[in-house]
């Protein structure tokens, strides 16, 4: 064949490959499918391209128009340049190279049992589909929004047993299903591996390592360069194992990385998670380019936590979602109510149930005394669906406590150890139990009249029942005064009863003629409301 006919033949193939890549200009990147990308180690991850080039490849590209933004390039190959568009990359878990100095140094300063499908965590809790719907979409919608977002911090806040580890946990299995890139960590205070933050950014950068697996090496040669990374402060670990190996993608994420933090309080060091709320605020705060990752943390409200998401540099980046200020009583009803009748489809002593078990009434005293606390009314349905009991004698003995007093089991025991945990500690309760008789008899709860009452100066009973927040609550009347109240309705039970508050026990004999002796002076103020 003549020399020129195979070099007009070369001239219009590659007349032809660069005419298909004009005609692919802007369009998105063919990619395998999700089940073909995926792994058995977890989801793929959807990452958008930043495109790039190089002088080498515009000048081998120059019968192609070169483009005036540079941002607008992207090389396939060593020969042809694609300018705009916007190309996808899936991302499969990779396993990691376990020989690794740096991989088996992140082992030692990881804590399995933290992670959100952790084996340790057996039967997590979770929300039932049919309850918390509004308030689990209002978090989704936070987590998915990309286009001009404004808080890179949520904060979900409670009294304790409002339910927020079930929230939590079931958002994180959730975007797990949509393959949305997640870490987890959750604080628990009998937990060794997960009560101190020591192994918190390890955790978290292991996680992170699996789900983007570009940012394996960047995790591991921090790790390898400097062996002693996990000695050093929270900030430093955070910024390199976290931040930085997610700034260094070659790809924007479409989606933020999100790290879910749950039990906050639980962490025993008081100043730690004061601490780690500064640092996610100094780090959101001192980037001039999004960050690529928001954090969800979940805590009650004690008070150094509360004073950390009130500085004005974490306020300006915070979404705060209060759970005390959402009425959660109707879920509470269709959980018991669903709970109830999967009791009596399934339970070994059914046949002993009456067809109307349990009344209306028996359920509406349950959510009564649940106060808009998940807590108490899981800690009931728990304790009556023991298949080694008649649950209909087991309704009656967790309503009725004086049926408690003469029974031997203790239906409410995982409710006592919060409320324990709680009261140990109080500073001064020898004076605070008073003022916790004084509230138990009904009497008048103005915060100025029980000042008056236990001769306090004002502000004082605010700050000597602080460490009760989160089971009591100062509010507002309609006539602008300031009240306290208990936030559980099952609070009195429990401080009445010597079997299950032990040490914090309400003594009446012991109590009452101290209080009837400042009531003496005050009956005035004690009974009757301004």
């Amino acid at each position: 064949m003549p020399r020129n006919t195979k070099k007009r033949r070369r001239n219009s193939r590659s007349l032809d490959k660069s005419a298909k890549l004009k005609l692919n200009l802007g369009l998105e990147a063919e990619t395998p499918t999700r089940s073909e990308s995926e792994s058995a180690s977890g989801p793929a991850h959807s990452i958008t391209c930043d495109t790039r080039t190089t002088r080498d490849s515009i000048d081998a590209a120059s019968s192609l128009q070169r483009p005036t933004d540079e941002n607008a390039r992207y090389m396939i190959g060593n020969n042809a340049l694609i300018m705009g568009g916007q190309f996808t990359m899936l991302n499969s878990p990779r396993p990691p190279n376990v020989e690794r100095v740096g991989f088996k140094l992140l082992l030692q300063n990881v804590a399995p049992s933290a992670f959100h499908n952790s084996a340790q965590r057996a039967d997590p809790p979770r929300c039932h589909p049919k309850t918390r719907v509004e308030i689990l979409e209002k978090i989704y919608t936070w987590i998915i929004q990309s286009a001009y977002r404004e808080s890179w911090l949520l904060w979900l806040n409670g009294a304790g047993g409002a339910g927020k580890t079930a929230i939590m946990q079931t958002m994180a299995e959730r975007c797990i299903l949509e393959a949305l890139a997640i870490a987890s960590f959750f604080f628990a205070r009998t937990d060794s591996g997960r009560n101190t933050m020591e192994h918190l950014v390890g955790s978290l950068a292991y996680q992170l390592m699996r789900a983007i697996p570009d940012t394996q090496d960047d995790i591991l040669c921090a790790i390898e360069e400097d062996p002693l990374i996990f000695a050093q402060s929270f900030p430093s670990q955070l910024q390199r194992l976290i931040v930085d190996p997610l700034d260094n993608l070659p790809c924007r994420l479409q989606q933020p990385f999100a790290v879910f933090i749950d039990g906050l309080d639980e962490c025993l060091d008081c100043a730690h998670q004061s601490n780690l709320i500064k640092v996610l605020g100094d780090i959101s705060c001192s980037r001039t380019i999004p960050l690529p990752v928001i954090f969800l943390v979940s805590s009650r409200r004690e008070p150094q936590i509360k004073l950390g998401f009130n500085t004005i540099e974490v306020s300006q980046l915070l979404e705060n979602i209060p759970l005390d200020d959402i009425e959660a009583s109707d879920d509470i009803r269709r959980l018991l109510n669903i709970n109830f009748a999967d009791i009596k489809k399934t339970h070994p002593f059914r046949h002993l149930l009456a067809p109307n078990w349990p009344s209306v009434s028996t359920v509406s005293k349950i959510v009564e005394k649940a106060s808009n606390q998940f807590i108490y009314a899981s800690v009931v349905i728990n304790y009556i669906s023991s298949p080694r009991a008649n649950p209909a004698q087991r309704l009656k003995i967790a309503n009725d406590p004086i049926l408690q007093n003469s029974s031997s089991e203790r239906p409410f025991a995982h409710l006592d150890l919060l409320y324990r945990h709680i009261f140990s500690q109080v500073q001064n309760y020898e004076l605070v139990s008073e003022i916790l008789t004084y509230l138990s008899f009904g009497f008048v709860p103005i915060v100025s009249v029980i000042e008056t009452i236990f001769s306090l100066t004002p502000g004082d009973l605010e700050v000597l029942l602080i460490d009760l927040s989160p089971i009591l609550k100062f509010q507002l009347t309609p006539d602008h005064c300031t009240e306290v109240c208990f936030l559980h309705a099952s609070l009195p039970d429990f401080l009445h009863d010597p079997k299950r508050s032990g040490e914090y026990f309400l003594d009446i004999n012991k109590i009452c003629p101290k209080l009837l002796h400042r009531l003496h002076n005050n009956f005035y103020l004690a009974c009757f409301r301004h």
